[in-house]
């Protein structure tokens, strides 16, 4: 009897115990609000915002992770190309913080072979689990088309590092380009309603050219025009205007380097490197 007594208290306290971690271990699919839509099954997926911050498809049973330190929107409900996936916004805090947008299946499992020794990294995310941030947002994508892509938004080379230079595309009104490979920034025109970037390339540099529409309390052309078009190195006008300054860098998680940024030919120390000799031509001395 003495030891069926024992018996059961022990057994009351593991009933107790498994309340306890049912109230304070919810389970993945129970957590979590509905964000963006997973481009397998099409259905939405879960965003759970505690660290580490993820997303959850409890159709598929896949977690995708996501960037830290900043904020995760849907990026108005635009999909990947490559997958379908929709488009998410990452944010860092402050002024000085980058946003750029990503695809979370790209993020985790990067489409493209040799990715992490293009950009220069030894490895990317941990090989015991390739999926866990492997980290390949918009602005590091090489895809020839998409218009979130480095192709499509790089604009110059950075002057500090091998990375490239990319167009925020949400940093309105404070406009900037950010480097996707060191933490150094540059302001654009204040205030414009709207920085875009072209099809069209410097034919002196080989940058692409920007259009800036600003505002018409503020523009600096003549006549009240608004709309200008230019390379921010070589367009005397837009080359007074932009400033250089370092802002907080995201780290790509298991990167190691500084890596190189993408050129024409889809590799090398940035876009318009190869003719960035003249000091007329670049942001140095600034």
């Amino acid at each position: 009897r003495y030891y069926f007594i024992i018996l059961s208290l022990w057994l009351f306290q593991i009933g107790n115990m498994d309340v306890l971690f049912e109230a304070q271990f919810s389970q993945l699919a129970d957590s979590g609000r509905p964000l963006s839509r997973c481009g397998k099954c099409l259905r939405y997926m879960k965003y759970i915002s505690t660290r580490p911050p993820r997303l959850y498809c409890n159709t598929c049973e896949e977690v995708y992770h996501l960037p830290q330190n900043g904020t995760i929107k849907l990026y108005k409900e635009l999909t990947c190309p490559l997958d379908s996936f929709e488009l998410l916004i990452f944010s860092m805090p402050g002024p000085e913080g980058k946003s750029f947008p990503l695809c979370p299946y790209c993020y985790n499992s990067p489409p493209f072979e040799g990715i992490d020794t293009l950009f220069g990294a030894g490895r990317m995310g941990n090989s015991n689990n390739p999926g866990k941030g492997a980290g390949m947002p918009c602005f590091l994508c090489p895809h020839p088309t998409c218009r979130h892509s480095l192709i499509t938004q790089g604009v110059c080379a950075c002057p500090e590092c091998n990375g490239t230079l990319v167009l925020d595309p949400i940093s309105a009104p404070n406009w900037k380009l950010f480097c996707n490979m060191c933490n150094c920034l540059v302001l654009l025109p204040q205030g414009a309603h709207r920085v875009s970037t072209t099809p069209d390339r410097c034919p002196d540099c080989d940058s692409m050219i920007i259009e800036v529409d600003f505002n018409k309390k503020a523009t600096p052309l003549e006549d009240g025009a608004t709309l200008h078009k230019g390379c921010i190195l070589c367009d005397e006008l837009l080359h007074s205007l932009v400033v250089v300054k370092h802002g907080k860098s995201f780290s790509r998680r298991g990167a190691r380097g500084r890596g190189r940024g993408m050129g024409r030919s889809g590799r090398g120390a940035g876009r318009g490197s190869s003719k960035m000799v003249d000091p007329k031509m670049s942001f140095r001395g600034f």
